[in-house]
């Protein structure tokens, strides 16, 4: 499933205050989005019924890899639809743990959870539009990533942040940090 970018062409032309090519312009909007995604480990797009398949690992809660969760329609394991669950954030607790199933006796390995969920922005969040624009104007503005050309006696230099490689700067990545997913969580007794 191909995601839309997180701004527009025209939003992307008012932003650099010039008229853009729409198919460029389209395409550094994807690839900007495409950088930001894979950053922040997040489709942060509004995604409607996305099955999400879950190790239970830790016997207290399922975490959910998408943010922000907005509700949850189906909870499965082994085929079997669990109904005791509580969505908290991004989290899904069962009185009792994941590890124990209904109809049963001792506590199975449930091995794959799999979860039907919707998450995401309706709206793109301003920061994430806001990189997603410096981003694509970057790599429009110097599509040939040059550092510097000349013409008779007129020298444009562009500075090290303009050079269109498309990849987040320190200050990109502050501000989407709130975003992104960490991996690799541990806790701690």
């Amino acid at each position: 499933m191909a995601l839309p970018p997180f701004a527009t062409a025209a939003e992307l032309a008012a932003a650099m205050q010039a008229p853009v090519d729409a198919a460029a312009a389209d395409l550094a909007l994807a690839s900007a989005s495409a950088v930001i995604r894979k950053w922040t480990r997040q489709t942060i797009t509004r995604v409607a019924d996305d099955v999400a398949q879950l190790r239970v690992i830790d016997c207290d809660e399922l975490v959910l890899p998408q943010r922000p969760v907005e509700s949850v329609s189906e909870v499965k394991v082994h085929a079997l639809v669990l109904n005791d669950w509580v969505l908290s954030g991004d989290r899904l607790l069962r009185t009792g743990g994941w590890r124990y199933l209904p109809g049963t006796s001792s506590y199975p390995d449930p091995g794959i959870v799999q979860v039907t969920y919707t998450h995401g922005w309706d709206e793109i969040p301003d920061d994430v539009r806001a990189v997603c624009l410096d981003l694509a104007a970057s790599t429009l503005a110097n599509p040939a990533m040059l550092r510097q050309e000349a013409i008779d006696d007129y020298t444009r230099t562009f500075a090290a942040e303009s050079l269109g490689l498309g990849g987040l700067s320190e200050s990109h990545k502050a501000m989407l940090g709130d975003y992104r997913r960490r991996m690799g969580t541990a806790r701690l007794r």
